[in-house]
């Protein structure tokens, strides 16, 4: 398995632009368990443009901040805040016609999406607010994944019920890409080998070591 420093992340050399930037939006998003039944996940959206007289120089246009917790027995958001450290329009675009409170009671994995277009798309909300809560949605999942269920997974899970969570975890992402298409899905054919370790040396390292001692692999 690879491994890397966080500070080296990154492709910068793979289709660079043909000219410098004019125009720069980044979206960073984390995200902890804060305690045995809840995870937290926040997002922050930056813009940036070129200053037009110097353009080695770079200046704010947006700054957008929103922060999900939801719960790991049922995926329910408990609580759901949105700052503004910086917008466009100030003293206008802060304020917003529609709370981060009309997330709390959604479901993450259920139609969230939609309400989330319906509550804060158009002139309801903020676009860009709504652009950063769009690319927070899918994360909410990879987040409940790497805090919470393959951690559990690679410290507790006993060899022999390896093949039960794989069935379960391709269960709740079956046509979600190409890789698990029910029909041809790299993924699928795997599975449907019994073979697991590709999934589990990504997920679950020590796991995957029970698993190979166990089936003298």
């Amino acid at each position: 398995m690879n491994e890397f420093n966080s500070s080296t992340f990154g492709a910068a050399h793979i289709l660079p632009l043909d000219n410098n930037s004019g125009f720069n939006r980044s979206i960073s998003i984390s995200s902890t368990r804060i305690d045995a039944n809840l995870i937290q996940v926040r997002g922050e959206l930056i813009d940036t443009r070129q200053d037009f007289e110097d353009p080695v120089k770079s200046i704010l246009v947006h700054n957008i901040v929103a922060r999900i917790t939801f719960q790991l027995s049922d995926n329910i958001v408990t609580a759901a805040e949105f700052g503004l450290p910086k917008m466009a329009f100030e003293g206008m675009c802060e304020k917003l016609p529609t709370s981060a409170d009309e997330l709390v009671g959604l479901n993450i994995l259920k139609g969230l999406s939609f309400k989330i277009r319906a509550l804060y798309a158009g002139p309801r909300s903020c676009f860009h607010l709504s652009s950063l809560l769009q690319a927070i949605l899918p994360a909410c999942s990879q987040a409940r994944c790497w805090n919470n269920d393959f951690k559990e997974m690679d410290e507790k899970l006993p060899s022999n019920l390896v093949p039960q969570a794989m069935d379960t975890m391709y269960k709740s992402v079956k046509n979600s890409c190409h890789a698990w298409s029910a029909k041809d899905g790299g993924i699928t054919k795997d599975f449907e080998a019994n073979n697991y370790s590709p999934m589990l040396e990504r997920t679950s390292p020590r796991l995957l070591g029970r698993w190979k001692q166990e089936n003298n692999e």
